[in-house]
């Protein structure tokens, strides 16, 4: 097995295991993994990307899939749609129910303090890095739609150091650790053109 089959190997193992996590904890709410998943983004997003056509593309699935999962969401009274200014397009919002359920889900962040609990700041730092490659080779690709700082117009370099990227938008510095994946505040650039982890 080459290298990047090696690779595949260990992300599909590792989506499993999510999957597996996500489907135990809602099974019993009567809910799919692909619904606990919608209720979660639409709690740490704005209205902008709470669309029906912006979670399709999220979560690379057809947008009659989204609609389907959201339909029930919508019938258990865990979402409500909210007009956009035009009166046609809406968002979706949580509801109070929508809320209380959503503090009870268990998240990949849950999973990965208890994997990584004995790991060391450097072993963390070392995980990120390679995560942060790959995602950033995906999204050339055109493979995940991502708010990561490498792509966003406002991303450049520092000559410090210790925290070698720097903001534009917020006139900041950045450790490799601050990197972002899911901004609000990006805006694309040309990813052929960007400066990338080096």
């Amino acid at each position: 097995m080459n290298q990047n089959a090696k690779i595949a190997t260990g992300i599909e193992r590792l989506s499993t295991m999510f999957r597996a996590i996500l489907w135990e904890d809602v099974k019993s709410h009567a809910l799919s993994p692909l619904q606990a998943q919608i209720l979660l983004f639409i709690t740490l997003h704005g209205p902008s990307l709470n669309s029906v056509s912006h979670l399709a593309k999220e979560f690379a699935v057809t947008k009659a899939t989204i609609s389907d999962a959201v339909r029930v969401l919508l019938e258990k009274k865990l979402l409500e749609k909210q007009s956009g200014d035009d009166g046609r397009a809406y968002s979706l919002i949580l509801t109070e129910n929508g809320k209380a359920y959503t503090k009870k889900l268990s998240t990949p962040a849950d999973f990965m303090d208890t994997v990584l609990i004995d790991a060391s700041p450097e072993e963390i730092e070392k995980i990120w890095e390679g995560l942060l490659l790959l995602l950033n080779h995906m999204q050339k690709a055109g493979i995940v739609p991502l708010r990561m700082c490498f792509s966003c117009q406002y991303y450049g370099r520092s000559d410090v150091a210790k925290a070698p990227h720097y903001c534009k938008l917020l006139q900041k510095n950045h450790t490799l650790m601050d990197i972002r994946l899911d901004c609000d505040e990006h805006i694309n650039c040309n990813l052929a053109a960007a400066t990338f982890l080096q």
